[in-house]
């Protein structure tokens, strides 16, 4: 675990250096906030499009070498955006990027591998605090390195210390990350590589309670990826942040949901279970998004994204261990990776509606209809949770 979390970490690092600067890097190749926000959105389409394929070649091949060509695919994503001087640049280079993004699944089915029952979902709360780490230093450390003044930023310098990172990353899962997966848990041992990949899909969904969790799953991620596609550019045109002090928000983002994920998810778990964390989680995110839509100082944007940051942080890792519970350790891979995919379907829905309203209905708009769609998604996750009780 110690190693994923380090390597998981480090990718994350790269990725967060160009999180708060990727909407001012279309806009200074000539974009507006309906592009920035559909650009966002062809990441998390490709994502969507190439997990499931992913999770199953890491069911059939192993973990280790699927993680390390999808982190050398981030590199070349990094290198690509901070030479790009066109708007058709920087679609390439995100498109590469989200390919390499589908290995989220597999970096959780890693877990699942080497973890079990109650400590299931401790150990992807782990995880996913490296995922929050390397949210946390990685946009303060881009907007750093970017400067203060937007008009001056350098976008070139974060890019490339982000495409460093990710060569990092590829190295330590070459040199020291072991094989989770024996070869006769893997998916050839079973045959389960002859099914195609939609009959894989449509089995993954073939049970009433999936399908809930999905529906659920997309609507968080759908609010979720509203936030964080237009939040950068709210924050400029409301708070006139620049980027080093827009990557520092990103920080206390950062921290607030590593903090919830090593300290409060495996307490919880224990106390109340996965289930009532998942209902909880969504409701905290539909009410710090209403406070975000209010908000018109420093002070009430750190409570919301205090509100938001622990929701998501916690949502995310249990969410994901709560569908691991239904699979076998041959289809964890797929399953996940078609978890993962609903995921990223969310996080194309989200931004491709996000630029239009923050551009025709104001600012706050996003954030509104984000929190809307939080409470169909309680809806959703109290049914999942009455299923799971024993009758």
């Amino acid at each position: 675990m110690l190693v994923l979390f380090l390597v998981t970490f480090v990718n994350l690092l790269g990725f967060g250096l160009l999180t708060p600067l990727l909407p001012f890097y279309v806009e200074r190749v000539g974009g507006g906030p309906e592009l920035i926000t559909i650009i966002i959105a062809v990441y998390s389409g490709v994502q969507f499009l190439t997990g499931p394929t992913i999770g199953r070649l890491s069911d059939k091949y192993g973990r280790k070498p699927v993680l390390a060509w999808t982190t050398a695919g981030a590199a070349i994503s990094h290198v690509l955006l901070g030479m790009a001087d066109s708007l058709w640049l920087v679609i390439i280079a995100r498109i590469i990027g989200g390919i390499a993004a589908a290995n989220i699944g597999v970096a959780f089915a890693y877990v699942t591998d080497v973890s079990s029952g109650a400590d299931r979902a401790k150990s992807m709360g782990i995880l996913g605090s490296a995922f929050s780490f390397g949210f946390m230093f990685g946009p303060a450390m881009g907007g750093v390195l970017a400067g203060p003044d937007l008009e001056t930023a350098n976008f070139m310098l974060p890019a490339f210390s982000a495409a460093g990172m990710a060569i990092i990353a590829t190295i330590s899962v070459l040199v020291f990350l072991p094989e989770s997966l024996k070869p006769e848990e893997r998916s050839s041992a079973t045959g389960a590589d002859q099914i195609p990949v939609m009959t894989q899909v449509r089995a993954t969904f073939s049970h009433t309670t999936m399908i809930i969790l999905s529906l659920m799953a997309f609507l968080v991620y759908v609010s979720w990826s509203t936030l964080l596609s237009i939040l950068a550019l709210w924050m400029n045109r409301v708070l006139e942040l620049g980027p080093r002090d827009i990557g520092l928000v990103f920080l206390y983002s950062g921290f607030v949901g590593a903090v919830c994920q090593l300290g409060l998810i495996g307490p919880l778990t224990k106390r109340i279970g996965e289930n009532a964390i998942v209902m909880w989680s969504i409701a905290v995110l539909g009410l710090g998004l209403v406070v975000l839509a209010m908000s018109e100082s420093a002070t009430m944007t750190l409570l919301a994204m205090t509100l938001v940051s622990a929701a998501h942080s916690m949502f995310s890792p249990v969410s994901t261990a709560v569908v691991s519970h239904r699979a076998a350790p041959a289809e964890r891979g797929i399953v996940l990776g078609v978890f993962q995919g609903i995921g990223s379907l969310g996080r194309v829905a989200g931004p491709t509606f996000a630029g239009v309203a923050f551009a025709q209905l104001g600012y706050a708009s996003p954030y509104w209809i984000g929190a809307l769609l939080m409470v169909p998604a309680v809806m959703l996750a109290f049914s999942a949770m009455r299923r799971a009780q024993p009758a």
